[in-house]
């Protein structure tokens, strides 16, 4: 119910962002797409310190740095072996051109990963499965609404699309909670918010024109971190 809560959440608030494209001209909806890239850039930055420094005996340190790198680097490895940012961008492409469709790549990819890759999701899902608590999940969805607004009046259709993804997603986290929530451990959770946070920053840097990266190439890092979690 709380997946559905949330794609529900998205698709509405999309349908609004879309509504005042129409109304916005150009240089209002590059500063809210600038602007949402300097807010991602905080929030993320900060969820992904916030995992990274650990304080013991009054000395701040770090934690998990080897793995993260290694997994971000075996990751972005598979994921520019098997060419999956451009594959996909291709594949939207293909969609937008035979259905006679708006741009909905850029749009639809954003949103996507900016509604997943981070750990809220998954916590989320289970406290619902496990608990029946549905809190961390409504959070999320009034999150992801506003930012689904904002990212729909400034990229467009793509992101109303994005609220299938999230109803994927979580509901493939979902099962999993169900099957083999026991075998879950803090450490995992940590991995995955600490790259779905690197993810995130990645898009904000896009989002400034600080730098490009192809962020669907650093996918394969989330399941390497899963799985990992899993057999540690």
């Amino acid at each position: 119910m709380g997946t559905i809560i949330n794609a529900t959440g998205i698709f509405f608030a999309s349908f609004v962002g879309l509504l005042l494209k129409t109304k916005l001209s150009k240089s209002i909806t590059d500063g809210l797409k600038s602007t949402m890239g300097l807010v991602l850039l905080i929030v993320s930055l900060g969820w992904f310190l916030r995992d990274f420094f650990v304080v013991e005996n009054n000395v701040i340190e770090t934690r998990f740095d080897l793995e993260i790198l290694l997994m971000m680097i075996i990751g972005v490895l598979i994921g520019t072996i098997f060419n999956i940012d451009a594959s996909f961008h291709k594949f939207l492409h293909n969609i937008e051109k035979k259905y006679k469709l708006p741009p909905i790549a850029e749009g639809f990819i954003t949103a996507s990963l900016i509604f997943t890759v981070g750990a809220i999701a998954i916590i989320g899902v289970f406290n619902e499965v496990l608990a029946g608590d549905l809190t961390l999940l409504y959070v999320k969805t009034i999150l992801d609404a506003i930012t689904a607004m904002i990212l729909a009046s400034t990229l467009g259709f793509g992101v109303l699309l994005s609220g299938f993804s999230v109803l994927l997603y979580q509901g493939f986290m979902m099962v999993i909670a169900l099957l083999f929530a026991e075998v879950f451990d803090e450490h995992m959770m940590i991995y995955v918010s600490l790259i779905g946070n690197a993810m995130i920053v990645a898009i904000a840097f896009d989002f400034l024109n600080m730098k490009t990266f192809k962020v669907l190439n650093m996918l394969p890092a989330i399941i390497i971190a899963i799985v990992y979690g899993l057999l540690s």
